[in-house]
């Protein structure tokens, strides 16, 4: 089954299978079988390097094996659990100013982060679906700044 999630991204990108080779450094034939899903078990460099390349994280890519369960993004359903996640530069930065700042400046950190998060969804559905109606995605209703306890 071809990864619909890999090639809606790739359309919004503008990104042509070639393109995605040469920044990733796999080769061709290689993601031609990623994208087609071919591939039984895509090794986590390959997957690291393809959401890097398109700018998002390894989970709105790919479906995460159960082996590695902690390798995508931290999921709502898991606030309020330990979580050990590896993170990037950025992803560590974006937590660093988040930990850091008065109440407003997370406040203002969080809209903005939905508001990409809805973004973002609503053109992978568009694309998806070859639709260019607004449609809204599934909010995560659990996560509000109100019921996080600040100190």
């Amino acid at each position: 089954m071809e990864n619909a999630r890999l090639i809606a991204l790739m359309k919004t990108k503008g990104m042509s299978k070639s393109t995605l080779s040469s920044l990733t450094k796999i080769p061709l034939s290689t993601l031609n079988r990623i994208i087609k899903g071919e591939t039984l078990q895509v090794k986590m460099p390959q997957m690291q390097a393809i959401a890097a390349a398109l700018n998002t994280s390894i989970y709105s890519v790919f479906d995460m094996p159960v082996q590695i369960p902690l390798a995508g993004a931290i999921r709502p359903e898991e606030a309020g659990e330990s979580v050990t996640k590896l993170l990037n530069p950025d992803e560590s930065l974006m937590l660093y100013w988040y930990q850091n700042s008065f109440q407003e400046g997370r406040s203002a950190i969080f809209a903005r982060a939905k508001a990409e998060y809805f973004k973002t969804q609503t053109e992978l559905v568009n694309k998806s679906y070859g639709t260019t109606a607004s449609t809204e995605a599934v909010p995560y209703e659990q996560l509000s700044l109100e019921d996080l306890n600040t100190r």
